[in-house]
């Protein structure tokens, strides 16, 4: 314990020691040269320095001037399916089956649910049996009108030997018109009834629901047991291999867009990945609240790797150009969120300017606020500075 008590003091005194020839050591310092030495300077004020001590730095200058930014129009949208249909019965009836679930791949023509169809097959039979007794009277009615007929050829024989008043003949030849018009209406009748079934076979195909469009199988709504009718959806199948995304473009810009500009697209889910668009149709009105044109983007997905109700960050090559301030992107300075360049007194001391920026481009930055042009601006080497620091140009 005495040991460690001995260490200890040891310790204070060396440290006590060792403050005392630092202190004396920078006041000869600070005789020998009137000031402190700059960093990297020689002892004595041999060198050339200002603001408490820092030598002057060598900066460029840049003038603010005018430059052409060409602007590319930010959306967001929300993809949607280039196909989405509700697949729907076009009869009234009871589902017997469903033979497709959520999210399965589906063909055109593919058979995706049944609709029992017992009671039309029912009625298929009665409307076959109706045919049959149909034909069955126009055989009839073509025989009674052929006897008819072969009567009135003897009465004609019987009117011209004088054997018959002209009456008898008028009032056979009457019965014959009446049995040739039952003949025209029991082959009518043929035709109905075929034209029933007809109706009926088409109904029972109707039972059977077929996919309207490759895809997938979005939402599956009813299973097998339940009601349907033509207002009633079965299932919803979507086409993805291509989406599209319904984006606003305000008035001002949307003259600049037309059918066929490539777009970009970027999504939350592969913020890497850049999807390429293009613009498909314009919508030839404006929303009076919005005052703006939707623009509809197309965007091939051969990989399904687009899913329907992503969100959608779209950039649109319009090419819009506009003349704007600029400072090469050098002179930008950050202070916590303040943006801002360093301006030189007549001194050649900086001073902070904060600024109000538009876009970057490259090397060039767009000043919205803050500057005038014609304007220096501290460029190369302002990071390095701070506000008061003095400096020579170049």
């Amino acid at each position: 314990m005495k040991k460690v008590l001995l260490i200890i003091v040891v310790g204070v005194f060396l440290s006590a020691l060792g403050f005392r020839l630092y202190q004396e050591l920078s006041g000869e310092e600070v005789e020998a040269g009137g000031r402190p030495s700059a960093r990297g300077g020689p002892p004595g004020g041999g060198g050339r320095s200002y603001g408490g001590g820092r030598p002057a730095m060598l900066v460029n200058t840049a003038q603010v001037e005018p430059h052409q930014f060409e602007t590319t129009l930010e959306v967001l949208g929300e993809l949607k399916p280039q196909a989405e249909v509700d697949v729907m019965s076009r009869i009234s009836g009871r589902l017997q089956q469903v033979l497709v679930n959520r999210g399965e791949p589906v063909r055109e023509g593919q058979l995706l649910a049944v609709v029992d169809d017992v009671d039309l097959r029912q009625q298929i039979i009665r409307a076959e049996a109706a045919i049959a007794v149909a034909r069955a009277g126009v055989n009839r009615e073509e025989a009674t009108s052929r006897n008819l007929l072969l009567q009135v050829k003897r009465y004609q024989n019987l009117h011209e030997e004088a054997l018959i008043s002209i009456q008898e003949l008028e009032d056979l030849e009457s019965r014959l018109f009446v049995a040739e018009a039952q003949v025209e209406l029991a082959k009518a009748q043929v035709q109905q009834a075929e034209a029933s079934l007809r109706e009926l076979s088409i109904q029972q195909e109707q039972t059977r629901i077929y996919s309207p469009l490759d895809g997938f199988v979005g939402t599956r709504h009813l299973d097998p047991g339940a009601l349907v009718s033509p207002s009633v959806s079965i299932l919803t199948v979507l086409n993805v291999n291509r989406v599209k995304t319904v984006v606003p473009v305000v008035e001002s810009a949307i003259q600049r867009v037309r059918p066929g500009l490539p777009a970009q697209v970027v999504v939350d889910a592969y913020p890497d990945q850049i999807y390429e668009g293009t613009v498909t149709r314009i919508t030839p009105f404006l929303n009076p609240e919005t005052r703006s044109a939707d623009v509809e983007i197309e965007i091939a997905n051969p990989d399904q790797v687009l899913k329907p109700g992503m969100f959608a960050r779209v950039k649109i090559d319009a090419r819009i150009t506009r003349d704007a301030l600029s400072i090469p992107r050098s002179a930008l300075l950050t202070r916590g969120i303040q943006k801002g360049v360093y301006l030189l007194t007549e001194d050649m001391a900086t001073v902070f300017r904060p600024i109000q920026i538009g876009q970057i481009k490259g090397d060039v930055v767009e000043v919205l606020d803050g500057l005038e042009e014609g304007e220096e601006v501290v460029g190369m080497g302002a990071q390095n500075l701070n506000e008061g620091d003095r400096v020579r140009t170049q």
